[in-house]
């Protein structure tokens, strides 16, 4: 497959190298409250005071309706599971696609007017080695779009969250593990799609040394 957008080396550091009211309104001008008017304990509401609650009934149920349409109207992609683990020997991290959420409803911009693409969501977790520092990006994740390898999609980042899943942008070394969802859309989709995790080459800060890349391949599934 062809890489797009493919990365120039990464920078890494040594871990042993990084330093250490309210306001009240009163609805009845000039009077107070023992000249209000208050209903006999136990009398039935006047034809004013059941009208304003019958009204009040009815708002509570149209806003209860219209959210539930809303919600129903809203569609939701299929998730499948992946289970691909890899362990990147030469900084420690273990990475793992632990599923993905295939056929999202996008409106992202290549996707318009495009019946044969596809929004896919795929869940990573991320356990960084204890060697180095830096991050690790969304952006080392691709999948096959057409024999091209497409990687995130970051305008689709509030979709992500939107559909209530944390978006995956940059896990920082230094925080230990992250979890998160990656949106990626792929201009043709296919029953099963191809997908990589490659960190590019990396310099180490302040050595005369170099990490080189690391990539593994997984597979996802029909939905």
């Amino acid at each position: 497959m062809n890489r797009t957008g493919r990365h120039s080396a990464r920078i890494l550091t040594q871990t042993s190298a990084l330093a250490f009211a309210a306001v009240l309104a009163l609805s009845a001008c000039g009077t107070d409250d023992s000249a209000a008017e208050t209903a006999p304990e136990g009398a039935e509401p006047t034809q004013a005071q059941g009208e304003a609650l019958e009204a009040e009934e009815t708002a509570d149920k149209t806003t209860e309706t219209d959210d539930a349409e809303g919600a129903s109207d809203k569609a939701e992609g299929t998730e499948v599971k992946v289970g691909a683990e890899f362990t990147d020997k030469e900084t420690g991290d273990v990475i793992t696609v632990v599923s993905a959420v295939r056929n999202n409803p996008t409106e992202y911009y290549e996707a318009a007017d495009n019946p044969d693409g596809e929004m896919v969501y795929i869940e990573v977790k991320v356990e960084p080695g204890e060697s180095y520092g830096g991050t690790i990006s969304s952006a080392d994740f691709y999948l096959d779009s057409a024999g091209e390898e497409a990687n995130y999609a970051s305008s689709a980042s509030a979709e992500i969250e939107d559909a209530g899943y944390e978006y995956f942008d940059l896990a920082p070394r230094r925080d230990g593990e992250h979890t998160g969802y990656i949106p990626i859309y792929v201009s043709e989709t296919a029953d099963e799609l191809k997908g990589t995790y490659l960190r590019p080459e990396a310099k180490v800060l302040g050595e005369d040394k170099k990490i080189p890349e690391f990539t593994s391949e997984f597979e996802i599934p029909a939905s």
